[in-house]
């Protein structure tokens, strides 16, 4: 990949983050979450196949899971949590586009483990 396409990448993946960070502001809990899931979900689409590969596959992966438990709630289904989680991976997210990634492994778990029925993961 080039210098530029990483340059750029990044740009997009930090204003997706961003805008994910800004409709969550916009959110006190679950219920504002259900009412926005679409337009965050299309920010995390976005992230989960650009951030791996411009070599953040941690947010792309998270990204993902993400990706899946919003489209279950646009389909009506409730998650629990589900505004704390999206909160605590928008951080994630942040910290890990600045090479935090310390996190990753126990929010990958956490995430899975919870929310292992919206998953298909048992």
């Amino acid at each position: 990949m080039s210098d530029e396409f990483l340059r750029v990448a990044k740009e997009e993946v930090s204003d997706d983050i961003a805008k994910i960070g800004s409709l969550l502001e916009r959110c006190s809990g679950d219920h504002d979450v259900a009412k926005n899931a679409s337009d965050i979900e299309k920010h995390t689409h976005k992230l989960k196949g650009l951030a791996p590969m411009m070599g953040q596959s941690e947010i792309g992966d998270i990204a993902a899971i993400l990706d899946v438990m919003l489209k279950a709630v646009i389909s009506g289904k409730a998650l629990p949590d589900i505004f704390q989680a999206i909160k605590k991976s928008n951080q994630f997210m942040l910290d890990a586009i600045h090479d935090d990634k310390s996190g990753y492994v126990q929010l990958k778990n956490d995430l899975s483990k919870k929310y292992s029925e919206f998953l298909g993961k048992k």
